[in-house]
């Protein structure tokens, strides 16, 4: 521009007017460049967005042969239940047909620790691969204990008494409890009952899963579905917390993590990695499981 403007060609003002427009042109061509990280960052987001839409999509397509989940309240049962790994339809369960009664205490042994899960979530009605039929008591009779448990923001008192007992539970109730479960430090150190918090801040993994075992016994169903305890607990505490649920009458079904001791069952459920499944009264269960912790 500086020629054409010596030879009078232009003004003054077009040589501002050509310095903004390549200023200009300069940032737009240098865009790339210069926003490549978030560039790079968007494009990994968009690309997970798409992945997580195509499992959706895939969760919601509907099995070729539901689950019937049916009610009774005096039994846990599996009538030719089959269920599948999603995705791939590799069979983690075959065929599982046993009847669990009332007062029947049940430990989940054997080495699928996969097809245990998929079980627990199965009897939750949260797992939809598969096919036959459970009947288990509706979610008032049935309480279920995963090994992480969630405990929502709030009082003491709402994670310790379900919605609806409120005025069935009083303070004597709970205090009795958290004695039995060695929970005084935690009602001491988060200032009682009535003070509200963010419990996954405030408490240990341990004391959380504590807390849940007191939620399910003041709640008093006739079953509860544990999720491997002693993995959290250790094996002194999960034992004092079935011993309390017999203790109240609840009945339990464990799944186990191979090292669980047989005093506190029943009958065992062994699933084998195959998908097979052996049903075992306690003295058949015990020997089995006994040597199954030897080999280990």
């Amino acid at each position: 521009m500086a020629p054409l403007f010596i030879r009078g060609e232009v003004e003054f003002g077009v040589i501002t007017q050509s310095t903004m427009a390549f200023a200009t042109l300069v940032g737009a061509l240098s865009l790339v460049v210069t926003q490549f990280q978030s560039i790079s960052s968007f494009a990994a987001v968009i690309s997970r967005l798409g992945s997580l839409g195509e499992a959706m999509e895939h969760a919601r397509s509907p099995a070729a042969a539901p689950i019937d989940v049916r009610e009774d309240e005096a039994r846990v049962a599996y009538e030719r239940l089959t269920l599948f790994s999603p995705g791939n339809d590799h069979v983690l369960v075959r065929e599982l047909s046993v009847s669990v009664p009332r007062g029947t205490r049940v430990l989940i042994a054997g080495p699928n620790d996969t097809a245990k899960v998929a079980l627990f979530r199965a009897t939750a009605g949260i797992w939809e691969h598969g096919s036959g039929r459970i009947v288990r008591p509706g979610l008032d009779g049935i309480l279920f204990l995963p090994e992480r448990p969630y405990l929502p923001p709030g009082t003491l008192r709402d994670v310790l008494v379900r919605t609806g007992r409120e005025g069935v539970i009083g303070d004597e109730q709970i205090a009795t409890l958290v004695h039995a479960l060695g929970l005084e430090p935690v009602l001491e150190r988060t200032g009682g009952l009535d003070v509200e918090r963010d419990w996954d801040d405030v408490l240990s993994l341990g004391e959380q899963q504590l807390l849940s075992v007191a939620r399910v016994v003041l709640a008093a169903p006739r079953f509860a579905f544990l999720e491997r305890p002693r993995m959290v607990l250790g094996s002194e505490e999960a034992e004092r917390i079935l011993s309390l649920l017999r203790e109240r009458s609840i009945t339990y079904l464990t799944l186990g993590d191979g090292g669980d001791g047989l005093d506190d069952y029943d009958a065992v459920l062994e699933l084998a990695g195959d998908g097979g499944w052996t049903w075992k009264p306690i003295e058949a269960g015990r020997e089995g499981v006994e040597k199954s912790a030897e080999r280990s």
